[in-house]
């Protein structure tokens, strides 16, 4: 069962291009090259809407501190739909930011998740996956961290 699993994982990693996934962190530029032209614009949020997934980024200080994704249900066009559990997985590892998720909650199609290394928090429901910076000082530390890094690589 877990190598159908991992199997089904692999496939749905390889489906879902990488480049269709706006992260916590980036820039309204950095959305736009992995979308394209936003769908909808308003003061702080940006909508997006690419291989039928639909992708709402709400910005703080000019970078992306929330995202919700989900589809529209099939059988009902008024509805959402939660992106599916592989979907989930793929989105979950590329906001993770090297760190881990740690599922702290499961009831029928709820969950949460906290990347608490890296200040995350995570939460479906049956309409939508919603991956959030939840404590913002640290995301900055971790942010920090990261600059520094990059400024002493080579030494």
């Amino acid at each position: 069962m877990k190598r159908l699993l991992f199997g089904l994982l692999l496939v749905a990693l390889l489906a879902l291009p990488r480049n269709t996934q706006c992260r916590i962190g980036e820039t309204l530029e950095q959305c736009k090259t992995r979308y394209g032209k936003p769908v909808e614009t308003k003061k702080d949020t940006a909508l997006f809407f690419k291989n039928g997934m639909t992708v709402s980024a709400h910005f703080v200080d000019g970078k992306v501190d929330q995202i919700t994704y989900y589809r529209t249900d099939p059988k009902d066009s008024k509805k959402t739909i939660c992106p599916s559990d592989a979907e989930i997985e793929i989105l979950l590892l590329a906001n993770a930011h090297d760190g881990s998720w740690k599922m702290e909650l499961a009831r029928r199609n709820h969950a949460i998740w906290w990347n608490k290394e890296r200040g995350l928090s995570a939460s479906r429901t049956p309409q939508e996956l919603v991956i959030s910076i939840h404590h913002p000082d640290t995301y900055k530390a971790y942010e920090e961290r990261k600059a520094a890094i990059r400024n002493l690589e080579g030494f």
